[in-house]
């Protein structure tokens, strides 16, 4: 007879998260099934920065160095309000091998690591849907629909890591707490001739809009903002030679109250949603999980969401009050933003210090 741990753990999602996940699982020797509805990867990146916590967390897989060899190594963050300097973070003040950010499309992440899970034995099975599941208390019956039909797949485990939209959650019936911004923001990728270094991430706090400036690769550059037309923002000197992507997104703060429900597991975005102000999104979702699928291999389920809920919540309190300031509109408010970094935060090394481990995620 097949006992559980001989079966394989089945995870929902394809995503960072879920990859994370499955190859952590795959290269401790536990089974493993990653299944996602789509039919294949995405090509298009919300996500574009890796930390330097991501990085320890898959240096053991082999991903990191690949990774490393693909993207573009942020130095410093540069805070302006308009075109004047405010502050600059310096990125290298932490004690850390990874003392950056690195700049690689959401998709090229991804792409690394299918490409790890599958040199550890494991392909995504595409096109594969969760349509119900049920968690009893030896073992979860998925019902998943793949090429027209519906098999039901018994797991000793199941991992959630599908997205804020999660068909796993919506199965527990977990109400996702919080709330939704009204507020447009879009991501827009550009190829432009850029006035300013190669090597810095630049933040212009305009009266009525923010707009962020995130270097990807020679050339080509990622534009966030809350403003009506992204490329009317960019600052004198920039030339825009062509649009290669852009969508439109309204930020959420939720999160679920719990991220186990007996043998069933939620990670990523399907436990918690917040401000990608600060980067920590796919970051917060690869750590969530490598945590799990260590737990599953070595033990301490029980403290999974213990752990790792207290920490989404700060995450989310702290974006949003990053966002809040970023996007103030009072004069007295964008007034004292701008003190607080020109006079205060720019001037002190303990304060960036601070500031760059928590982006780090590393605090």
């Amino acid at each position: 007879m097949t006992g559980a741990g001989d079966r394989p753990v089945l995870v929902i999602g394809a995503g960072p998260t879920g990859l994370a996940a499955a190859l952590e699982l795959a290269r401790r020797g536990r089974p493993v099934r990653i299944v996602d509805k789509d039919a294949t990867r995405s090509q298009h990146s919300k996500a574009i920065g890796v930390n330097a916590r991501t990085l320890e967390l898959l240096e053991p897989s082999g991903t990191t160095e690949r990774l490393l060899a693909r993207g573009l190594r942020l130095r410093r963050l540069n805070f302006r309000s308009d075109r004047h300097l405010l502050a600059t973070i310096e990125l290298g003040r932490i004690a850390h091998r990874y003392n950056f950010m690195l700049a690689l499309l959401q998709a090229e992440t991804e792409r690394i690591l299918e490409q790890r899970l599958a040199e550890h034995g494991t392909t995504v099975e595409w096109s594969t849907e969760l349509r119900g599941l049920e968690a009893g208390p030896d073992q979860v019956r998925a019902k998943l629909l793949t090429g027209g039909k519906e098999r039901i797949v018994e797991a000793p485990y199941l991992v959630g890591a599908d997205g804020a939209h999660s068909a796993v959650r919506h199965a527990l019936g977990l109400p996702f707490r919080g709330e939704t911004d009204p507020a447009e923001w879009w991501l827009v990728d550009v190829r432009m001739d850029w006035p300013f270094e190669a090597e810095a991430l630049n933040l212009f706090a305009r009266p009525a809009s923010v707009l962020g400036v995130i270097p990807i690769e020679p050339g080509l550059f990622r534009l966030v903002s809350n403003g009506p037309e992204p490329l009317e923002l960019l600052p004198a000197g920039s030339t825009v030679h062509g649009e290669v992507w852009r969508s439109a997104f309204r930020i959420s703060y939720r999160q679920v109250d719990d991220y186990r429900a007996g043998r069933v597991f939620l990670a990523g975005d399907a436990a918690h949603v917040h401000s990608p102000v600060g980067a920590r999104g796919m970051n917060l979702g690869i750590e969530d999980g490598t945590m799990l699928a260590r737990k599953l291999a070595e033990g301490g389920l029980e403290t999974y969401s213990a752990e790792r809920h207290p920490l989404g919540a700060r995450v989310i309190r702290q974006t949003h009050a990053l966002t809040r300031l970023m996007t103030a509109r009072h004069p007295i408010a964008r007034f004292l933003r701008d003190r607080l970094f020109a006079q205060v935060i720019g001037p002190s090394a303990t304060l960036q210090r601070a500031l760059v481990r928590r982006i780090m995620g590393l605090a």
